[in-house]
């Protein structure tokens, strides 16, 4: 299962995993990679589990106390990604502004004390979400990775998912992997891009995809703000977060 807050890299990882099937054991053809590796929290409450051929996968906004006891007593393998709360936010705001199912902020300043107070629609608050799967409690099977390592070395994440998910790819078929799951590929891609959802999205749901974005929206006073926060409420986490 792939796993994140939103807009941190679920759609990334999405595409990455389920092109790593496709090349190890093969998959049955789907129409895009929202029916390839549905939404525990959407689609996936319409099927029967029991029906779907194996691998199962999967994909998830939800927090630990949600999933299912399968997964919690290690029964599947998550891959948890985490991405820093600057961009993060930015990359929020603007798909809030896109997206007719969330409301439309009324400014970014607004909207930043509503995601630093855990009051945006559609997610909970950034930093208990990351303390929560960080340090969850349960026999979970996990590999955490960040947005910026999987920008910074895409080849390097794809190898530590393979790894992890057990699946021996030759190094032709990592560099097909990573080919296909580069921002600029999963772009123009219609199974991977979101575009299927339709007439709810303005715009393209995959924006930009590189790291600092937020340094053309947030003060000195709102990043010295969070720099705070990150370490008030997560200071006792071992974990960097990457900003430029």
């Amino acid at each position: 299962m792939a796993s994140s807050d939103l807009l941190t890299g679920t759609v990334w990882a999405q595409q990455i995993i389920v092109s790593i099937y496709k090349l190890s054991v093969g998959l049955e053809e789907s129409q895009n990679n929202m029916t390839q590796m549905p939404w525990l929290e959407f689609e996936a409450l319409k099927m029967d589990h029991s029906k779907r051929p194996s691998p199962r996968l999967y994909s998830s906004h939800l927090p630990p106390a949600l999933m299912p006891p399968g997964l919690k007593e290690g029964k599947g393998k998550i891959v948890h990604v985490m991405r820093n709360p600057k961009d993060n936010m930015v990359s929020y705001f603007h798909f809030s502004t896109s997206y007719s199912d969330l409301p439309t902020p009324k400014s970014f300043d607004h909207f930043i004390e509503d995601y630093l107070t855990g009051n945006v629609m559609g997610a909970s608050s950034w930093f208990d979400h990351i303390q929560q799967w960080y340090w969850p409690g349960e026999k979970y099977d996990i590999l955490h990775l960040t947005y910026e390592q999987m920008i910074k070395d895409l080849r390097g994440a794809v190898v530590r998912i393979c790894k992890f998910l057990g699946q021996n790819l030759s190094d032709a078929a990592i560099d097909e992997v990573v080919e296909k799951s580069s921002f600029k590929s999963m772009k123009n891609n219609s199974k991977a891009n979101y575009k299927f959802v339709g007439d709810r999205l303005k715009g393209d749901f995959l924006r930009k995809g590189n790291i600092g974005d937020w340094k053309n929206v947030l003060t000195p006073a709102q990043s010295d703000r969070v720099d705070q926060l990150i370490k008030e409420k997560l200071g006792d986490l071992d974990i960097t977060f990457t900003f430029e």
